[in-house]
């Protein structure tokens, strides 16, 4: 019983990994999979993705929304969160990743917002993930926290 749980479980994680390819939303840099980006251009907005397994990919352009939130949460390795928000005010990126040779770039301009990354160890394995944040924007926050091994992080904010 046991097998064939196994068999489903893998078709179905490799079909649903062939079947987010079909988009055409990769995005190259090492990282394969993916999935569409999702631009939005309105007040109150939210975006949430949830991603398991190894070489997924999300990409969120939230620019001109007031009040808009993406929140990214990816677990495996090789995952690319990709998170924009530009001349978004008091909107905020939440990045979520847990394992290893994962990596997350932000662009943020509006006001009042903030920007939180976190990278952490996945079932005692971690290390080896990036973290690009960029925000150019008055009264706002960049939170970056990284656990495990040869970890980077490049903030620049003005």
């Amino acid at each position: 019983m046991k097998l064939i749980t196994l068999a489903v479980f893998t078709a179905v994680m490799i079909s649903g990994s062939a079947f987010a390819d079909s988009f055409g939303g990769g995005h190259g840099g090492g990282h394969g999979g993916g999935g569409p980006t999702l631009p939005q251009n309105s007040s109150n907005e939210t975006v949430n993705i949830y991603q398991a397994g190894g070489n997924n990919g999300a990409s969120v352009d939230q620019s001109g929304s007031k009040y808009g939130d993406v929140n990214i949460s990816q677990q495996g390795f090789n995952n690319l969160a990709t998170a924009t928000q530009s001349s978004a005010y008091n909107s905020d990126i939440n990045v979520s990743q847990t394992g290893f040779g994962n990596a997350s770039s932000n662009l943020q301009t509006g006001d009042n917002s903030t920007i939180n990354v976190s990278q952490s160890n996945l079932f005692g394995w971690g290390g080896g993930n990036s973290a690009n944040v960029n925000q150019t924007a008055d009264s706002s926050i960049v939170n970056v926290t990284q656990n495990g091994s040869a970890n980077w992080a490049n903030v620049y904010q003005h």
